[in-house]
């Protein structure tokens, strides 16, 4: 995990409480308050720095979190243990999400592995750790484009995941046929993470 523009952005203003909102939408969409960063290249930052940024988005916005690492231990318990984060566009905080829930999942007694691909993709080590998981969130990637949904694109994506949440920006409208399309091959929609709520609100 690198610390990306979305965490240095967190850094640089006190969290607040966020809103709560619900979605006319199949699953239950989670507000997860981050600002809009501005446009400056990364650069290489500690570990432990890292790790405080996801330490502060827990605290900010701690029920948020709780109601997805619910709704991922819920499927984990009907077999449902291969999560995907997946959305429309690059830079919409996926792996913030993961790593955040990730997290609370570890305080819950969960062992969890994040990988990039589902196990099913994975190098035969690889998978083999991922398998010993209880629960596996893969940092997806979008799995969307605009236009049509691609299906059979989406199906390739998705090979080995028993579910799914969808991640977008506040901004963006949601996208029903995104959910149907994950149904139609499969995979369970766990919920909607939705993030850049406070840039959002700020107009």
């Amino acid at each position: 995990m690198t610390l990306d523009w979305l965490d240095r952005a967190f850094l640089s203003r006190p969290p607040r409480p966020a809103k709560v909102a619900a979605q006319p939408q199949p699953a239950e969409s989670t507000f997860i308050s981050m600002t809009r960063p501005p446009s400056t290249q990364p650069s290489a930052e500690s570990f432990a720095a890292e790790r405080s940024v996801v330490a502060r988005l827990l605290e900010a916005v701690p029920t948020e979190w709780d109601s997805l690492a619910e709704g991922i231990e819920s499927a984990a318990r009907d077999g449902r243990r291969v999560v995907a984060f997946t959305g429309g566009e690059r830079r919409e905080g996926r792996s913030t999400v993961v790593d955040g829930v990730a997290e609370v999942l570890r305080r819950r007694g969960r062992s969890v592995a994040i990988h990039a691909h589902a196990p099913l993709l994975l190098p035969i080590d690889e998978a083999e750790a991922a398998r010993a998981a209880e629960i596996v969130l893969v940092d997806a990637g979008p799995w969307f484009t605009t236009g049509p949904v691609r299906r059979r694109t989406v199906e390739r994506a998705a090979l080995g995941c028993d579910a799914a949440v969808l991640v977008r920006r506040a901004a963006a409208p949601p996208c029903p046929a995104w959910a149907d399309a994950l149904a139609a091959i499969g995979l369970t929609v766990i919920g909607e993470a939705v993030t850049f709520e406070s840039a959002l609100a700020a107009g």
